[in-house]
Protein backbone atom coordinates (compact mmCIF):
# COMPACT_ATOMS: atom_id res chain seq x y z
CA UNK A 1 0.00 0.00 0.00
CA UNK A 2 2.92 2.31 0.84
CA UNK A 3 4.37 1.86 -2.66
CA UNK A 4 1.29 2.62 -4.22
CA UNK A 5 1.20 5.94 -2.48
CA UNK A 6 4.67 6.94 -2.78
CA UNK A 7 4.15 5.85 -7.05
CA UNK A 8 0.99 7.89 -7.06
CA UNK A 9 3.14 10.70 -5.44
CA UNK A 10 5.62 10.53 -7.95
CA UNK A 11 3.80 10.63 -10.70
CA UNK A 12 1.34 13.78 -9.50
CA UNK A 13 5.14 15.54 -8.98
CA UNK A 14 5.94 14.59 -12.77
CA UNK A 15 2.49 16.25 -13.69
CA UNK A 16 2.92 19.35 -11.81
CA UNK A 17 7.00 19.66 -12.90
CA UNK A 18 5.79 19.55 -16.53
CA UNK A 19 3.59 22.18 -16.76
CA UNK A 20 3.19 24.91 -19.58
CA UNK A 21 2.47 28.07 -18.17
CA UNK A 22 0.75 30.75 -20.03
CA UNK A 23 2.27 34.06 -20.76
CA UNK A 24 1.71 37.07 -22.98
CA UNK A 25 4.81 38.62 -24.60
CA UNK A 26 2.66 41.98 -25.55
CA UNK A 27 5.21 44.84 -25.44
CA UNK A 28 3.96 48.18 -24.60
CA UNK A 29 3.56 49.73 -27.65
CA UNK A 30 3.13 53.42 -26.02
CA UNK A 31 7.00 52.84 -25.54
CA UNK A 32 7.61 52.21 -29.42
CA UNK A 33 9.15 55.18 -30.18
CA UNK A 34 7.80 57.76 -33.16
CA UNK A 35 9.55 58.65 -36.25
CA UNK A 36 9.71 62.15 -37.72
CA UNK A 37 7.71 62.48 -40.70
CA UNK A 38 11.48 63.43 -42.39
CA UNK A 39 12.89 59.93 -41.94
CA UNK A 40 9.54 58.08 -43.01
CA UNK A 41 9.31 56.07 -45.76
CA UNK A 42 6.61 57.46 -48.52
CA UNK A 43 5.46 54.22 -49.58
CA UNK A 44 2.05 52.37 -49.35
CA UNK A 45 2.64 48.97 -47.78
CA UNK A 46 0.87 45.82 -46.99
CA UNK A 47 1.29 43.62 -44.48
CA UNK A 48 0.02 39.60 -43.66
CA UNK A 49 0.02 37.20 -41.10
CA UNK A 50 -1.71 33.69 -41.50
CA UNK A 51 -4.59 32.63 -38.99
CA UNK A 52 -2.74 29.53 -38.63
CA UNK A 53 0.05 31.72 -37.41
CA UNK A 54 -2.00 33.93 -35.49
CA UNK A 55 -3.67 30.45 -34.20
CA UNK A 56 -0.75 28.76 -33.48
CA UNK A 57 0.41 28.55 -29.89
CA UNK A 58 4.58 28.19 -29.32
CA UNK A 59 5.92 26.21 -25.98
CA UNK A 60 9.31 26.80 -24.93
CA UNK A 61 11.70 26.44 -21.83
CA UNK A 62 10.72 28.14 -18.27
CA UNK A 63 12.54 27.24 -15.41
CA UNK A 64 12.37 24.59 -12.90
CA UNK A 65 11.52 22.03 -15.56
CA UNK A 66 8.16 23.54 -16.95
CA UNK A 67 7.43 25.77 -20.30
CA UNK A 68 5.76 28.36 -21.11
CA UNK A 69 2.96 28.90 -23.73
CA UNK A 70 2.18 31.68 -25.64
CA UNK A 71 0.87 32.95 -29.52
CA UNK A 72 3.59 35.20 -30.64
CA UNK A 73 2.11 36.56 -33.79
CA UNK A 74 -0.94 37.17 -31.81
CA UNK A 75 1.16 38.97 -28.95
CA UNK A 76 2.94 41.23 -31.44
CA UNK A 77 1.21 41.94 -34.15
CA UNK A 78 -0.60 45.47 -32.44
CA UNK A 79 2.74 46.81 -31.71
CA UNK A 80 3.89 45.27 -35.12
CA UNK A 81 1.57 47.05 -37.04
CA UNK A 82 2.54 50.16 -35.19
CA UNK A 83 6.16 50.12 -35.75
CA UNK A 84 5.10 49.41 -39.96
CA UNK A 85 2.87 52.71 -39.46
CA UNK A 86 5.94 54.94 -37.85
CA UNK A 87 8.08 53.85 -40.71
CA UNK A 88 5.93 54.24 -44.16
CA UNK A 89 2.96 56.24 -44.83
CA UNK A 90 -0.14 54.00 -44.88
CA UNK A 91 -0.03 50.69 -43.45
CA UNK A 92 -2.65 48.23 -44.50
CA UNK A 93 -3.64 44.54 -43.19
CA UNK A 94 -3.63 41.97 -46.06
CA UNK A 95 -5.86 38.62 -45.85
CA UNK A 96 -3.72 37.65 -48.17
CA UNK A 97 -0.14 38.24 -50.36
CA UNK A 98 -2.97 38.49 -53.29
CA UNK A 99 -5.92 40.32 -51.54
CA UNK A 100 -6.36 42.71 -54.42
CA UNK A 101 -9.34 44.27 -53.33
CA UNK A 102 -7.01 45.70 -50.25
CA UNK A 103 -4.34 45.97 -52.78
CA UNK A 104 -5.94 48.13 -55.50
CA UNK A 105 -8.35 50.42 -52.66
CA UNK A 106 -5.04 51.42 -50.75
CA UNK A 107 -2.50 51.37 -53.30
CA UNK A 108 -0.50 49.59 -51.72
CA UNK A 109 3.30 48.72 -53.78
CA UNK A 110 4.96 46.71 -51.18
CA UNK A 111 3.85 43.28 -49.27
CA UNK A 112 5.60 42.75 -45.55
CA UNK A 113 5.20 38.82 -44.59
CA UNK A 114 7.05 38.64 -41.25
CA UNK A 115 8.41 35.79 -39.04
CA UNK A 116 8.61 35.63 -35.99
CA UNK A 117 10.98 32.65 -33.93
CA UNK A 118 11.07 32.30 -30.16
CA UNK A 119 13.39 31.01 -27.48
CA UNK A 120 13.37 30.70 -24.20
CA UNK A 121 15.29 29.28 -21.21
CA UNK A 122 15.56 30.13 -17.00
CA UNK A 123 18.63 29.71 -14.96
CA UNK A 124 16.41 28.62 -11.87
CA UNK A 125 15.17 25.21 -11.18
CA UNK A 126 12.83 26.10 -8.30
CA UNK A 127 10.20 29.20 -10.32
CA UNK A 128 9.01 28.54 -13.79
CA UNK A 129 9.16 32.12 -15.46
CA UNK A 130 11.65 32.28 -17.91
CA UNK A 131 15.14 34.62 -16.85
CA UNK A 132 15.95 34.74 -20.55
CA UNK A 133 13.90 35.34 -23.65
CA UNK A 134 14.63 35.88 -27.53
CA UNK A 135 12.49 37.02 -30.38
CA UNK A 136 13.53 37.04 -34.28
CA UNK A 137 11.82 38.91 -36.40
CA UNK A 138 12.47 38.83 -39.91
CA UNK A 139 10.42 40.43 -42.69
CA UNK A 140 9.96 39.15 -45.99
CA UNK A 141 9.53 42.20 -48.44
CA UNK A 142 8.20 41.90 -52.18
CA UNK A 143 6.54 44.00 -54.47
CA UNK A 144 3.04 43.17 -55.74
CA UNK A 145 4.07 40.78 -58.34
CA UNK A 146 5.62 38.85 -55.79
CA UNK A 147 9.57 40.08 -56.60
CA UNK A 148 11.51 40.16 -53.25
CA UNK A 149 12.51 43.77 -52.38
CA UNK A 150 14.30 43.48 -50.01
CA UNK A 151 14.45 41.41 -45.81
CA UNK A 152 15.13 42.45 -42.92
CA UNK A 153 16.59 40.48 -39.80
CA UNK A 154 16.22 41.25 -36.06
CA UNK A 155 16.77 39.57 -32.41
CA UNK A 156 15.72 40.86 -29.66
CA UNK A 157 16.69 40.00 -26.04
CA UNK A 158 14.98 40.40 -23.36
CA UNK A 159 15.95 39.43 -19.44
CA UNK A 160 14.28 39.91 -16.10
CA UNK A 161 15.31 38.64 -12.72
CA UNK A 162 13.95 36.88 -9.72
CA UNK A 163 12.78 39.92 -7.89
CA UNK A 164 10.89 41.26 -10.97
CA UNK A 165 8.49 38.15 -11.29
CA UNK A 166 6.39 38.95 -8.34
CA UNK A 167 4.34 41.65 -11.29
CA UNK A 168 4.71 40.11 -14.07
CA UNK A 169 5.85 36.74 -14.91
CA UNK A 170 6.04 37.41 -18.53
CA UNK A 171 8.28 40.41 -18.57
CA UNK A 172 11.59 38.41 -20.37
CA UNK A 173 9.22 38.11 -23.25
CA UNK A 174 7.79 41.03 -23.06
CA UNK A 175 11.25 42.35 -23.50
CA UNK A 176 12.69 40.50 -26.20
CA UNK A 177 9.51 41.85 -28.22
CA UNK A 178 9.79 44.90 -27.44
CA UNK A 179 13.83 45.25 -28.24
CA UNK A 180 13.03 42.70 -31.63
CA UNK A 181 10.82 45.14 -32.55
CA UNK A 182 12.84 48.45 -32.10
CA UNK A 183 15.28 46.70 -34.13
CA UNK A 184 13.01 46.07 -37.04
CA UNK A 185 11.87 49.57 -37.07
CA UNK A 186 15.56 50.90 -37.64
CA UNK A 187 16.32 47.71 -39.68
CA UNK A 188 13.22 49.12 -42.31
CA UNK A 189 14.14 52.95 -42.09
CA UNK A 190 17.65 52.14 -42.84
CA UNK A 191 16.58 50.09 -46.24
CA UNK A 192 17.69 52.10 -49.34
CA UNK A 193 15.83 49.64 -51.74
CA UNK A 194 12.68 50.64 -50.01
CA UNK A 195 12.69 54.51 -50.71
CA UNK A 196 13.78 53.94 -54.52
CA UNK A 197 10.92 54.69 -56.86
CA UNK A 198 8.36 51.89 -57.90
Amino acid sequence: MGHIRLLTALLFALVLGACSHPIVITPDADKISSVSNDRKINKRVGYYMTLAQRDAPVVTPGGGGDSVKYYPYRDIEGSFYRVLSNVFSEVTLLKSANDLEALDKHEVVLIIKPEIRTTSQSSSIVTWPPTDFSVEIACQITDRSGKEVAGTRATGQGKAEFSEFTSDFSLAGKRASFDALMKTQDALLNLQELRADR
